[in-house]
């Protein structure tokens, strides 16, 4: 069917005979369209299905929970589950709305006796939202990442999974007690070297083991600190760690600042990263 046109300037003087056709009427102002007139009906008809159209796409609550990468419960003021998101079933072991209706201690039995219920009672009497960290929440070798809030007339809890973070930053915490420890000890001399196998940093150790200030072994070769009939073996060792990674263990003699040479054992390993090699470290002692 012929759609309808009229010129603005025209539409007030045909505006009841353009009623009368039963049709949408297109408005145009300078040869563009800018308005439609639509006989009431088809303006009902049309408010009527766009809300009924936004009716259909709205997502609800529990849906839009479903979505988070992360444990969410919903309890009410006796402790009872009223919401529980997919991922709290998932990484509960149960099954899909089983958890809503049950008791949040029952459901969850990992969480009695633990510093969970402090944090809860205390969220519970007092509204404040609390943060902190939980061990063993669902297996013995996992730790999970807790807040409880008040929402409504109950309790909200979220809960990620920290497991990898924690093992990180205790196994972080377990090198740098190490590498305190190892200084402390002042008979272990370290080495930190680059990509190309030139000293980036050395300890004091190594430094009073060669009689010489740290300072003179910026960005010198490893290699130059050991007599000339040692370089070969020595590069070898390392050229293959930077290259391949790993670990090797070697022994050398080092060149001391008097002329005199030191006898020591060592061992060598890649430093990496997400962002590939960044050197090695050595760590050497007089043998």
């Amino acid at each position: 069917m012929e759609r309808i046109f009229v010129r603005a300037s025209e539409f007030p003087r045909q505006f009841g005979h353009l009623s009368q056709t039963g049709r949408t009427v297109f408005v145009t102002h300078h040869g563009r369209e800018t308005h439609a007139l639509l006989p009431i009906a088809d303006y009902n008809d049309f408010v009527a299905a766009t809300q009924g159209g936004d009716q259909d796409a709205a997502v609800s609550d529990e849906e839009l929970a479903d979505w988070l990468p992360l444990m969410l419960v919903v309890v009410d003021e006796s402790g009872t589950i009223v919401m529980a998101n997919r991922t709290a079933h998932a990484m509960a072991h149960k099954a899909s709305n089983s958890l809503p209706g049950c008791g949040l201690f029952e459901a969850v039995p990992t969480l009695r006796e633990t510093m969970f219920q402090g944090y809860y009672n205390r969220t519970a009497r007092t509204g404040e939202p609390c943060s902190f960290e939980l061990p063993g929440l669902f297996g013995m070798d996992t730790w999970h990442r807790v807040e409880t809030f008040r929402v409504n007339h109950g309790i909200a809890i979220l809960a990620r999974d920290v497991t990898e973070e924690a093992k990180a930053f205790r196994m972080a915490d377990t090198k740098k007690a190490l590498i305190e420890a190892m200084l402390a000890h002042g008979g272990i001399g370290h080495i930190w070297i680059n990509v190309r196998g030139r000293i980036a940093e050395v300890d004091r150790a190594m430094s009073d083991l060669l009689q010489l200030p740290r300072e003179r072994f910026d960005n010198i070769s490893v290699v130059d600190l050991v007599p000339i009939g040692r370089r070969v073996a020595l590069r070898e060792i390392i050229e293959d760690v930077l290259s391949h990674g790993g670990t090797r263990r070697f022994e050398t003699e080092f060149l001391r600042n008097d002329g005199s040479t030191v006898h020591a054992v060592g061992a060598i390993k890649d430093l990496s990263s997400v962002y590939g090699s960044e050197g090695a470290v050595m760590v050497v002692t007089r043998a």
